[in-house]
């Protein structure tokens, strides 16, 4: 009898053992190949929309104050100006000071703009103006055609701009120079964009590229940017189609992903739109803003 109860005792062990195991035997598997799930990539960072005010420039003329109102409710926020002129004022009837204020009260932001070519002995004055706008960027948009004629012009033009960057560096404002397609044209062998930013100092002259002109021209972007790291701070956004004339942002055939993503390795801080297109100005900006305000790599 006392054989039988201990046969019946060892046996429940043995039976218990038999389904507790098993589950031990997971629960210590499961352990080895639980794996700690890595992170996702942060989203590429978003840069805020720009615009350069050109693209409205024939309604500005009209109605400064309505028409920056009317391109702040589409949604622009970052704005580059143009039009600045040695005697501090912008398209020759609004002070620095007066065009900051009408922006920034529409809760808008000059960042850049653009003025005349003008020689490194005129820089205080614009500086002066830079300040009083409350400029980051001071950019000249093109050379005078005699300066374009060769390569030594377009030397002397970056040692100009040497001196330019200088004096701006010092005052704490960046300067800068826009291109169109001229710059990529052979000049007396060279290419005049070689030229402008080798032999520029890479601490004293930026660059702004208008990626439709470097179309336009024949030439890639993404070439550019490869070829000189961190050069290239600012574009103008604008799309070419097939002809290579203006189209909306987007809709043409400029690929904007890859050239961003090429630009954000390389430095490139802002980005403005601008159309050229006279047709119809605010749908034109607006369907601009409807694109790029929703893309990832902007």
């Amino acid at each position: 009898m006392a054989n039988r109860r201990k046969f019946i005792k060892t046996s429940t062990y043995v039976a218990a053992a038999s389904i507790l195991m098993p589950a031990a035997s997971c629960s210590t598997g499961a352990k080895k190949t639980e794996q700690k799930e890595e992170p996702p990539p942060p989203p590429p960072k978003k840069m805020g929309v720009g615009i350069q005010i050109y693209s409205v420039r024939n309604q500005l003329t009209q109605d400064f104050e309505g028409t920056m109102k009317k391109v702040s409710e589409i949604g622009y926020k970052l704005i580059e100006g143009y039009g600045l002129g040695l005697d501090g004022m912008y398209l020759g009837k609004h002070k620095a000071a007066d065009y900051k204020k009408v922006i920034s009260d529409l809760g808008m932001n000059l960042i850049s703009t653009h003025c005349g070519y003008f020689d490194a002995k005129d820089t205080p004055k614009m500086i002066e103006a830079s300040k009083a706008s409350g400029l980051e960027y001071l950019v000249i948009p093109g050379i005078p055609g005699k300066l374009r004629e060769t390569a030594d012009g377009y030397k002397a033009v970056a040692a100009n701009f040497n001196k330019i960057g200088e004096q701006c560096s010092a005052a704490g404002i960046k300067f800068g120079y826009h291109n169109h397609s001229s710059e990529f044209e052979e000049t007396d062998g060279q290419i005049p964009m070689d030229i402008l930013i080798g032999e520029t100092e890479k601490n004293l002259v930026n660059f702004e590229a208008d990626l439709f002109w470097i179309v336009k021209a024949g030439s890639n972007p993404i070439d550019l940017i490869n070829k000189y790291p961190g050069r290239i701070n600012l574009f103008h956004v604008k799309d070419a189609n097939q002809e290579k004339e203006g189209e909306t942002v987007g809709k043409g055939i400029i690929d904007f992903k890859s050239i961003f993503e090429a630009g954000k390795k390389s430095g490139l801080k802002n980005y403005f739109i601008e159309d050229e297109r006279e047709d119809d100005p605010f749908a034109n900006i607006k369907a601009d803003f409807d694109y790029i305000s929703v893309q990832d790599f902007a």
